[in-house]
């Protein structure tokens, strides 16, 4: 192979990785945006319950719990391949 046919196709190679880095910070965006909707739906569910409805509403804040706790895990790993976008 000649210089020019080498260099196009490691060009090719990296841009592949920075393609899969592109599609995954899409992909967590879109789950994230499901789990914020479903967040405020909780939320909303939440403070309708009244004051008798204790065992309801404490279900309802471990699932708010557990997807808050997603939603971070999710916007720290946009945050890594962000920074990995940059160094490349």
């Amino acid at each position: 192979m000649k210089l020019k046919k080498l260099m196009a196709s490691l060009n090719e190679f990296l841009d592949a990785d920075r393609k899969t880095q592109f599609k995954e910070i899409n992909s967590i965006r879109k789950v994230l945006k499901e789990l914020k909707k479903k967040e405020r739906k909780l939320k909303g569910e939440l403070q309708k319950l009244s004051a008798k409805q204790e065992e309801e509403k404490d279900e309802l804040q471990i699932k708010l719990d557990v997807i808050y706790a997603q939603r971070k895990k999710g916007l720290e790993r946009v945050k890594e391949l962000k920074k990995e976008l940059q160094k490349n």
